[in-house]
């Protein structure tokens, strides 16, 4: 049984110690015995580098221990820049990811995954921890490049829903960019829409506008006299036919009435509405099937 003292002296060498950091250092330091650094007193986040116990373990706490590893010259970018600056697209255990000169030492660590570019990298634009980070345009980039188109427009979309890309401005940097994969990024670019506010909305948009069903994302319904009826997810140009992406929490008791009176405000405005769940997107033929009904129903 662990006695008051015990509990009262792993308190004091948790409040001691810095948000992340190397367990050799803390141990030559004395802030840790090389007992208590394999102890309850702290949590590993990368190989060599820890945190207090009681830190919430979070992608961001991840990318600050990385910061203590990587050599001079890297910068936090791609999906993990976007994390944590707010746009959820990475987990607590994923790699982080970083960027990196051609003539840069590469320092090999599990747990975090680095790019070399032979082209010239823009200078940081800021810091995350000790770990400076990438711009706009080098973090979008990293963020898509050789993902498949539906996985790579999704990322565009999220990012630029959060405000941390301006689509325009990234074209322009786009049109200057010489990296290998840069083809791909500027397709998906030509199709990204950061109206969009879940990567599988994003999909859905993409899979029925390929499929030649002109859709715009997050329309506003109103009454004949003005009154907000509900924003829909997609509406069919040109008729009232909404697209709706119903995620897990739809199914949820509190949520169920609340869709309900949704539905029926939009029948009562003359919308026509087809739900889509995450089974159903296994089968794009079968949604843009129901979707071309829905709109030969409105039609008629």
């Amino acid at each position: 049984m662990t006695s008051s003292t015990d509990v009262r002296r792993t308190r004091r060498v948790v409040e001691g110690l810095p948000r992340v950091f190397l367990g050799a250092e803390a141990v030559r330091r004395g802030w840790l015995t090389p007992d208590q650094l394999r102890g309850p007193q702290v949590q590993r986040l990368l190989p060599g580098v820890y945190a207090p116990a009681g830190a919430v373990r979070t992608h961001a706490l991840r990318c600050a221990a990385a910061g203590l590893l990587l050599p001079r010259g890297t910068m936090l970018t791609g999906a993990s820049l976007a994390t944590v600056r707010g746009c959820g697209l990475l987990g607590t255990e994923d790699d982080v990811e970083v960027v990196l000169p051609e003539g840069a030492y590469r320092c090999r660590v599990r747990g975090v995954r680095q790019r070399r570019v032979v082209v010239p990298l823009a200078p940081p634009a800021g810091c995350w921890g000790s770990l400076p980070t990438a711009d706009a345009p080098r973090m979008a980039f990293d963020l898509v490049v050789g993902l498949p188109l539906l996985h790579a427009v999704a990322r565009l979309d999220a990012v630029a829903h959060a405000g941390l890309v301006e689509l325009p401005a990234l074209g322009l940097a786009l049109g200057r960019h010489r990296e290998r994969g840069v083809v791909g990024v500027r397709r998906a670019l030509a199709l990204a829409d950061g109206r969009a506010e879940s990567p599988p909305e994003s999909e859905l948009r993409l899979r029925l506008t390929r499929a030649g069903l002109a859709v715009t994302p997050q329309v506003v319904v109103r009454t004949a006299d003005g009154g907000f009826v509900a924003r829909v997810d997609l509406a069919v140009d040109g008729t009232r036919v909404a697209v709706e992406y119903d995620g897990a929490w739809h199914g949820r008791a509190s949520q169920v009435d609340r869709d309900r009176a949704r539905l029926n405000a939009l029948q009562d405005a003359g919308w026509t509405v087809v739900h889509v769940t995450a089974d159903m997107m296994r089968d794009p033929a079968g949604i843009v099937a129901a979707v071309r009904r829905a709109v030969a129903r409105a039609a008629r």
